[in-house]
């Protein structure tokens, strides 16, 4: 639908404003679109999706926007007209205007670009990335530039998924499930669900494919008695409480208040009375909870390659220095937040990253120390390019009952 000269330069104008607070401020894409949207109520839903797709696709790509323009002696650096107008060019959105655009187009296209410059990634990310993934690590990327799918999680506590089956089907909007989730409704077109009222009703929640596939890989059962060691805004706590058809009891803990907040918000809307928050403050915290938990679900901070196709500028923010201290933090977590689990327990790794060193090592790198005290069950890896939505590591641990006498594991 073509839209007017008047909300092509809004457009334009917001778009260019918001890679400015991303590149030149320094501030999260989604916080800044999120922001900028909500103080011009007079958007569009059509507009509104041009903004966030323009935006989003511009990150994505933003290095092989720059190299073409840099080819053509322009100083783009810094620069989000010119981006825009190159991104815009190559999409189609406006036509060549001469030989100039000709050749920048031809540069923009190139079938030879170096990957990094091609998939738009730093050197030292495609460089880790390669050396970690090996000859998977092309598809990968390209898969972690496509546009992402908007999925549904059916809140089974409020309504059986075949309800939101029929809910979306009549909204008109396309949509299909998934094997393998059996809550999940992948939306083919874009939709405004969050005015939708039945998620004020908490019919059901945003959650990516991947991300659904952790909470049943926790293997609750009703009763039980469950830690969501890291929580954040608590996605995936919501699920556990629906797999536990709300009896027993989920502990969630986070260090961010804001986040705890955020979750009690959504537990009230959909449902979920077995959640209690908990803000950690010191050690305290974890030692009150040692050998408690029949399970603990530990989705650790990461670098969050596995989720670039909805949160493209981390790969720009994202140093080599914070991934290295993410891995220690990491295996500090692991290594500490173990205790809460008791003998017969399951622990749940989980990461949302791509990369091994962030995944399979750090398990590797955990039962060296704690062989007598945990084993590795299962082990499960998501990503982009195979299964189609997010990257995901997740590995579950038994905690052994008896573990061998004299054994004295590293504290961490």
């Amino acid at each position: 639908m073509k839209v007017s000269m008047f909300n092509e330069l809004w457009i334009q104008a917001l778009v260019t404003e918001t890679l400015s607070q991303v590149f030149i401020h320094h501030n999260r894409a989604d916080r800044v679109l999120q922001r900028s949207l909500a103080s011009h109520s007079a958007l569009s839903e059509g507009d509104r999706g041009q903004i966030v797709d323009a935006v989003y696709d511009i990150i994505r790509y933003l290095r092989r926007l720059e190299t073409a323009l840099q080819m053509s002696g322009e100083p783009a650096a810094g620069d989000p007209d010119k981006w825009y107008d190159a991104w815009q060019l190559w999409r189609g959105l406006r036509p060549a205007a001469g030989e100039a655009d000709a050749l920048l187009l031809h540069r923009i296209e190139l079938p030879d670009l170096p990957r990094a410059v091609r998939e738009s990634v730093p050197d030292w990310l495609d460089a880790r990335g390669f050396a970690e993934r090996g000859e998977s690590w092309d598809a990968l990327l390209a898969a972690l530039n496509e546009k992402p799918q908007l999925v549904l999680r059916a809140n089974t506590l409020k309504t059986p998924a075949n309800q939101l089956f029929a809910l979306v089907r009549d909204s008109g909007v396309p949509w299909h499930p998934l094997d393998g989730a059996p809550q999940a409704v992948v939306l083919d077109a874009f939709a405004p669900v969050f005015q939708w009222p039945s998620f004020k009703q908490g019919w059901f929640e945003i959650q990516d494919a991947a991300s659904q596939m952790v909470a049943p890989f926790v293997e609750v059962r009703p009763g039980m008695r469950v830690v969501d060691a890291c929580c954040g805004s608590g996605g995936k706590t919501l699920h556990l409480a629906a797999l536990m058809q709300n009896r027993g009891r989920i502990i969630a803990l986070d260090v961010d208040a804001e986040k705890l907040a955020e979750l009690e918000k959504r537990a009230r809307r959909a449902g979920a009375g077995i959640i209690e928050t908990r803000l950690i403050k010191s050690t305290k915290v974890i030692k009150r909870l040692a050998d408690s938990a029949d399970r603990v679900l530990l989705d650790v901070p990461c670098s969050g390659t596995g989720v670039l196709r909805r949160n493209p500028d981390i790969k720009w923010r994202m140093q080599p220095d914070d991934l290295q201290r993410l891995l220690a933090e990491q295996q500090h977590l692991l290594s500490y937040y173990s205790r809460m689990v008791k003998p017969g327990g399951r622990l749940v790794y989980a990461t949302c990253s791509v990369l091994e060193s962030e995944g399979e090592d750090q398990v590797r790198t955990f039962l060296q120390s704690y062989m007598e005290r945990f084993k590795l069950v299962e082990e499960k890896r998501l990503d982009p390019h195979t299964f189609g939505f997010d990257g995901f590591y997740m590995a579950a641990l038994e905690r052994i009952t008896q573990p061998c006498e004299g054994h004295r594991p590293s504290q961490g």
